[in-house]
């Protein structure tokens, strides 16, 4: 098809009536995608026919049949004639009773032709104004579907659905999206100020989308909320109930009627509901990019998107268990440095007052020999704390340094106030605190009710500080650091250990479960609480067990 051919088919093609000629519809798609002038001539037409159907009853006058209307102005002129020149036969009977002058006849037909040629000129500029509108040329927005055998042009501002496939698009020669299956889309052209970028409105299933940074808008919108764009890699999944985004690279702005926030590279929020987006978490964003990217996992969410309901999971069970006796301690020990200081500041506060005295000690000693490495405590606080400062046992292992109380008090500030510290008295401990955290899903679970974000989050917390500090009890058990009799050093190994495993299962399903959807009346919901039930009531009673065996220790 040459460029002849394919402009006269442009009319045809914008008003979608090719649809019934598919052979005609591919040539001239084939074409516009190899043609830039007939591209560009093809834009110019679709907005010109656009403009006019959306403004009818402005344009009906300029609409009308051409012949109609010429026939009208002809009309209109022969009755102005006619008036004319029956005014010149009036006037020259008056002029021939009053004997006036040749001059004043000259002068009034001089007029009448004046009327005339005014009148004429009128008709002529309220026809060419009419006939001739100006159209505002606003810039439009290039979607391309890839396929097999080229990419195929697709019109905007029309919804774009992806039933039982993956589909990739891209956007103004630059933007790359991929549609997870199930997905329906729609992408209009934005302008902010000067810059001329996209507008995805997500409707309903999962992007993945790759944007380069640049000043150009790019956002995705849904019911929910928007995720704002200058460059990045990311993706978002949207639900009846909440819109999930994951940032693999760069930064977003996820952002509510309720609340904004950033969301960085390796990070996941959510929005649930007309809920501010959650406090951005870490989360392992090849796994849950891997149904687009196809990075292959153990566990991957692309097993969620084959089921009927997106956003459903089997749940994963670890195929590995977790093995402490293979962790290199020091290594770990390097590693966990950082966390174990911001969740026992005073311990590290101790352990800079003594080597200021010229006494070395490391951080892991000091939480063995004050006990706080055993510490769970469940507090009505936000950010969830699990530790609080054990004031006597600091004061009684500072001074098996030599470190008197005025001194320890000098080196923790927070040592003294914590005496008449409310959370202290009002906290649950220990085995109180870890039946108050069961006691949360068994209320969930009866209610019928969805897991509740600020449940998830508190659980996650809990259980990865639950993996560290019992990692961090084996390996001093193991390496000898604390002194118990050989029978107890060996169950307490072993309980430990169980209390990890558990302590993994739940982050694993607790994870999924904060970058997914579940439905409260799905199987894989049901499953999902007593997963986490189950693994939560192991580690209750490891710790039972654990506790009765310290007793004994000191009896």
């Amino acid at each position: 098809m040459d460029c002849k051919e394919s402009q006269i088919l442009f009319a045809l093609h914008i008003m979608d009536d090719l649809e019934d000629s598919p052979g005609l519809y591919s040539q001239l798609e084939a074409h516009l995608l190899s043609c830039q002038a007939c591209r560009e001539r093809y834009e110019i037409r679709k907005q010109t026919i656009t403009f006019i159907e959306q403004h009818k009853a402005i344009f009906a006058e300029a609409l009308r049949n051409p012949e109609e209307k010429k026939a009208v102005e002809k009309e209109e002129i022969q009755l102005s004639w006619k008036r004319i020149e029956a005014r010149l036969d009036q006037i020259e009977v008056q002029e021939r009773k009053e004997k006036q002058t040749k001059f004043h006849r000259l002068i009034v037909k001089v007029s009448a032709v004046a009327a005339c040629f005014v009148v004429g000129i009128s008709t002529l500029l309220t026809y060419s104004i009419y006939s001739k509108p100006k159209i505002a040329l606003t810039p439009s927005v290039r979607i391309e579907l890839v396929s097999d055998n080229g990419n195929i042009l697709i019109p905007p501002d029309r919804q774009i659905v992806s039933c039982d496939e993956l589909k990739t698009l891209i956007i103004n020669g630059k933007y790359h999206l991929v549609m997870n299956i199930n997905t329906i889309l729609a992408v209009e052209s934005l302008r902010e100020n000067s810059n001329t970028g996209c507008l995805v409105k997500l409707l309903s299933g999962r992007i993945y989308t790759h944007v380069e940074h640049e000043d150009n808008p790019f956002i995705v919108d849904t019911v929910h909320g928007k995720a704002v764009v200058t460059g990045t890699t990311f993706d978002v999944k949207v639900t009846d109930n909440s819109t999930t985004l994951v940032v693999t690279e760069g930064t977003v702005q996820f952002e509510s009627e309720k609340g904004v926030v950033k969301v960085s590279a390796g990070q996941t929020s959510r929005i649930a509901g007309q809920s501010a987006p959650s406090i951005p978490i870490s989360c392992n964003t090849e796994e849950l990019t891997a149904w687009a990217t196809g990075y292959k996992a153990k566990h991957t969410l692309t097993q969620a998107e084959s089921n009927n309901y997106p956003g459903e999971f089997t749940l994963p069970l670890r195929k590995e268990p977790i093995i402490l006796e293979e962790i290199d301690y020091t290594t770990w020990i390097e590693q966990k440095r950082g966390w174990f200081k911001q969740n026992f500041p005073w311990i590290f506060q101790l352990k800079d007052a003594l080597d200021k005295e010229g006494i070395k000690v490391d951080y892991q000693t000091l939480l063995i020999e004050t006990g706080d490495v055993w510490q769970f405590v469940y507090l009505d606080v936000s950010p969830a704390k699990f530790s609080l400062i054990d004031v006597n046992s600091l004061i009684n292992t500072a001074s098996d340094y030599g470190f008197g109380e005025q001194d320890l008090f000098e080196a923790i500030p927070s040592a003294k106030s914590a005496k008449g510290d409310m959370n202290v008295k009002s906290g649950l401990f220990g085995l109180d605190a870890l039946s108050k955290w069961i006691t949360c899903f068994e209320d969930v679970q009866k209610s019928s009710e969805e897991l509740d974000w600020d449940t998830l989050l508190y659980s996650l917390h809990a259980s990865t500080y639950l993996i560290n500090t019992k990692t961090l009890a084996w390996l001093s058990i193991r390496n000898k650091t604390s002194t118990y009799e050989p029978r107890d050093c060996r169950a307490l190994l072993l309980l430990l250990q169980q209390e990890v495993q558990a302590a993994y299962n739940c982050v694993e399903t607790l994870k999924l479960a904060a970058t997914s959807q579940y439905r409260s009346c799905s199987p894989q919901y049901c499953e999902a609480l007593e997963h986490i039930l189950k693994n939560t009531k192991v580690i209750f009673g490891s710790e039972k067990a654990i506790h009765e065996l310290r007793l004994n220790r000191f009896e």
